[in-house]
């Protein structure tokens, strides 16, 4: 009995296959993800030999995630670089406080919140295909 179940219970799971694969954030056509997302799995695709810069400001507050925090101009793309992450490494998104990954600069370009360290600690890649991509899962 289960012989017979092995094969229908494969092929049922195909469409799931498919679907996960489906669902990865697809960016525009400027190669941007624009659409809010929680997808937590990114690989670094840029080929600079010293890795994808990540951004954040001396001037965000440690509670930039409360509504009531006085942020800095989001002119992320001049922050300072406080980290970078070589080709093929897997980062991890922060979709901390409402379960999105992105966040959006003064110009409208998204960038995707890393984490970096425990308690909230992230900076920002851009979300362009030029540097990352999202994965099914850290591997």
């Amino acid at each position: 009995m289960l012989q017979k179940l092995l094969p229908v219970l494969a092929l049922s799971l195909i469409p799931a296959l498919a679907v996960a694969a489906s669902s990865l954030p697809k960016p525009n056509a400027s190669g941007d993800y624009v659409v809010r997302t929680g997808h937590r799995f990114w690989v670094v695709v840029d080929p600079d030999p010293r890795g994808v810069n990540c951004r954040w400001s001396p001037a965000m507050p440690a509670n930039w995630y409360d509504p009531a925090a006085k942020l800095p101009p989001a002119t992320i793309d001049q922050w300072p670089v406080v980290r970078r992450f070589k080709k093929a490494t897997v980062l991890t998104s922060n979709t901390f406080p409402a379960g999105f990954a992105l966040m959006f600069d003064s110009r409208n370009k998204p960038w995707l919140k890393v984490n970096v360290g425990t308690k909230e600690q992230i900076c920002l890649v851009r979300a362009n295909t030029k540097f990352i991509q999202p994965v099914e899962g850290k591997k």
